[in-house]
């Protein structure tokens, strides 16, 4: 009887094999701001480091510009056009932004996890923000981005959907 018992432990324990379970939800709200290389309009690339994972985002140039979006009717753009992307990535260490704006990233980062926006659109509102001492001045721009829709995938099938998303806000200097 001991045998059998043994040999029932030993089957449930190394029997059962998880293998790399999906993700289940991407929740960057509360953990993380939105940042890029180079804060200024036009920007392309956009990112959000919660410890060892990152919620990327490259977009067209004219996403992103100093011009007030009117009745706050945001500028859309659809993650089914090339040129706009969306990833989930998980790498093997912590990374900073050091990983995204350095000339060549560091070569003992590895993606372990990766997930890409396969449907949505983009949504970006831009406000102005004006210089505290001169209401009439505009110093700065906030662009407030979301997701709608919005579908991840990876290779294995596994999908992760949001109806709306808040990605957050990255503000440009007016020029």
């Amino acid at each position: 009887m001991k045998k059998l018992w043994f040999l029932f432990i030993l089957v449930f324990t190394f029997g059962c094999d998880d293998g790399d379970l999906p993700l289940e939800e991407i929740d960057f709200t509360s953990t993380s701001t939105v940042a890029a290389c180079d804060e200024v309009a036009g920007l392309t690339l956009l990112f959000k480091i919660d410890s060892a994972n990152a919620l990327i985002l490259e977009i067209p140039s004219t996403l992103i510009v100093n011009i007030v979006t009117e009745d706050e009717v945001p500028r859309e753009a659809n993650l089914t056009n090339s040129s706009v992307n969306a990833y989930y990535r998980g790498f093997n260490t912590t990374i900073t932004s050091a990983y995204f704006c350095s000339e060549l990233p560091p070569s003992d980062i590895q993606v372990n996890l990766e997930y890409t926006a396969s449907n949505g659109i983009i949504n970006v509102v831009t406000t102005e923000i004006f210089d505290t001492t001169d209401p009439t001045l505009v110093i700065s721009y906030r662009h407030e981005i979301t997701f709608e829709n919005i579908v991840f995938s990876n290779d294995a099938g596994n999908s992760v959907t949001h109806d709306f998303f808040d990605y957050g806000f990255i503000i440009t200097p007016a020029e």
